[in-house]
């Protein structure tokens, strides 16, 4: 029986709307915990019935921090829905923009989202463990994690026409070419951005090891891993096959992202609008291990 229900709410440090809700036992152990996502969002609902070439606009409100993702990944549905390849170029300016995608988020998470807590310590007061407090501890370093993911950003202003839900990605391309002095634009500030980056991960590197204690007993547990992968096993970010390892890091399925729903299913839970997807395989054994012991 719980005796004590806790909740934090809103969750920080995270990039949208959650509370944490940690039910206690009398003996004041954990009962029960949830991560609710409590905003509803209902985009698989609303765009029934839209015309497809309208998806790259519509599915990039998803979000406003990795909007691109989503246009991106609308098009390229959009690419084999009416069987378009798109050229090369097109493919690589897409890649493009979405690695600016990256930068920005990347960037952003890191510096503004997790460096308050890496750079001013974890015992750090809450009130200033945030972008203020950063900016009184070290100007030099904030003032460049923003430019950086003001660098990454305007990879995408530059091709999508804006920062913030880009239009560029159509089916079977995209509808406007890279010129000259746009391309010389991104050059000149990779520099900087680069440096930035490598300052980052020394940062990260030099948290690590002052910190590896709790590196090695915070959250530890064995978990698979899901994602992009190139032909040779290496990380994807833009076009692969899906690759799904488990606990142990064998490999359980490879496939086309087009086959997702044959490997996937997707749950629901009545506190929370996040969606729970999990490998069928799995779903099928844990059932018939349930079934062995009931049987037993």
């Amino acid at each position: 029986m719980t005796a004590r229900k806790i909740t934090i709410e809103p969750v920080t440090r995270i990039e949208g709307h959650a509370k944490v809700t940690i039910h206690m036992k009398e003996d004041n152990t954990v009962d029960r915990a949830y991560m609710h996502v409590n905003e509803f969002r209902g985009f698989e609902k609303f765009c029934e019935g839209r015309l497809y070439f309208e998806m790259p606009q519509i599915t990039a409100r998803i979000c406003g921090i990795c909007p691109v993702s989503h246009h991106l990944a609308a098009a390229k549905a959009g690419d084999a829905l009416s069987g378009q390849t798109p050229p090369r170029p097109a493919n690589l300016l897409r890649e493009l923009m979405h690695m600016g995608q990256v930068i920005q988020s990347h960037g952003m998470h890191f510096f503004e989202l997790a460096g308050p807590d890496l750079l001013l310590g974890f015992d750090a007061n809450p009130e200033t463990r945030n972008i203020i407090g950063l900016i009184n501890a070290n100007p030099d370093l904030t003032v460049k994690a923003v430019q950086l993911r003001k660098f990454g950003q305007e990879i995408i202003k530059t091709l999508g026409g804006r920062r913030i839900h880009p239009v560029f990605a159509i089916p079977g391309g995209v509808n406007k070419a890279l010129t000259l002095q746009e391309r010389d634009d991104i050059l000149k500030n990779s520099d900087a951005a680069i440096a930035t980056l490598r300052i980052g991960l020394q940062i990260i590197k030099d948290w690590a090891q002052k910190n590896m204690e709790d590196i090695n007993k915070f959250a530890v547990f064995p978990t698979g891993y899901f994602g992009l992968t190139t032909p040779d096993n290496g990380l994807e970010l833009y076009d692969g096959d899906i690759r799904l390892i488990g606990r142990d890091g064998a490999q359980l399925e490879r496939f086309p992202v087009a086959n997702y729903l044959d490997h996937i299913q997707e749950h629901v839970e009545p506190w929370s609008y996040l969606k729970f997807p999990f490998y069928k395989k799995w779903d099928i054994l844990t059932e018939s291990i349930a079934s062995v012991r009931s049987d037993a």
